[in-house]
């Protein structure tokens, strides 16, 4: 599908605007090693990530300066070795490069509407100039209304078999059960948890079989999903205990004080903090459908 010589104008003059605002801020960008709570600039964490193998980059989906500073990121990576997970579409889906980016995501299956193009653009623009491969790390279409109304029965048998082996305690599952609860305003329903349940673990375990079927691998995806505590983190150090796993949190407002980064220990290695997007309340209006 080609686009007009005006919307990718458009896309390329706002793709810029935002690499603007991001370098403005790159002398102050905070980044946390959690372990410690020093503060370290964007070489160092560069030094310490690019010779693990498996990479794990956090976002909050509508903020475009976490897009922006992976892509940057990816690339002072310079790992032409590693491959690119994308949780943004399915496992089914690769990016085959030709005519513009976004032409090749879509061949691949991403939608750009559900993801609100081009807020992903720069990031991107970015994995296909620095020339890896992306792939889908997301459920196939329809999985998910299966395991929602089949249950465990409904997983595919590779995953079926993960499952049974990536099991969370306790602590885990209960922080899982309210993320999903805040994640839907405070109106899911108990009926609604544990299937919830089931397709957020059936996503992660169906990104850490592409990251593990590709190391060295990166993986792009939602901060839920690269929690140390219940996502793909967990099942990659269940299921290749050698295996070098590294986690990165995007996380909106200025840097926590040390005091406050034991609050992270569970979480990421390290938290990227950014400031806020600008955005409505998302739990203004809401209802669950």
């Amino acid at each position: 599908m080609r686009r007009s010589l005006f919307k990718s104008q458009h896309l390329y003059l706002c793709i810029a605007a935002c690499w603007a605002i991001l370098l403005s801020q790159q002398a102050s960008a905070q980044i946390v090693r959690v372990k410690s709570g020093e503060i370290i600039s964007v070489e160092t964490l560069v030094e310490q990530v690019k010779r693990s193998d498996f990479l794990l980059l956090g976002e909050l989906h509508d903020n475009p300066l976490h897009h922006h500073a992976r892509g940057k990121f990816i690339m002072m990576l310079a790992r032409p070795d590693a491959t690119v997970v994308s949780e943004h579409f399915a496992a089914t889906g690769k990016m085959a490069l030709g005519g513009s980016t976004l032409d090749s995501l879509e061949a691949g299956g991403f939608d750009p509407k559900a993801w609100g193009w081009p807020l992903h653009a720069a990031l991107f623009e970015a994995i296909r100039t620095a020339g890896l491969t992306v792939i889908g790390g997301n459920l196939p279409k329809g999985l998910s209304k299966e395991l929602i109304k089949g249950g465990q029965a409904a997983l595919p048998k590779n995953s079926d078999a993960i499952f049974r082996q990536v099991g969370l305690t306790d602590l885990s599952r209960n922080q899982l059960n309210q993320d999903l609860i805040d994640g839907h305003c405070g109106q899911l329903p108990d009926k609604y948890l544990a299937p919830m349940m089931l397709v957020q673990r059936a996503t992660d375990i169906s990104m850490a079989i592409a990251l593990m079927e590709h190391k060295p691998a990166l993986l792009v995806a939602g901060n839920g999903h690269v929690r140390k505590d219940y996502g793909v983190p967990q099942i990659l150090a269940t299921m290749m205990p050698a295996s070098s796993v590294i986690s990165v949190g995007f996380v909106e407002g200025p840097v926590a004080a040390a005091e406050q980064m034991p609050a992270f220990a569970d979480k990421y290695d390290f938290v990227w903090f950014t400031d806020a997007a600008e955005r409505t309340d998302p739990c203004d209006g809401f209802k669950l459908k």
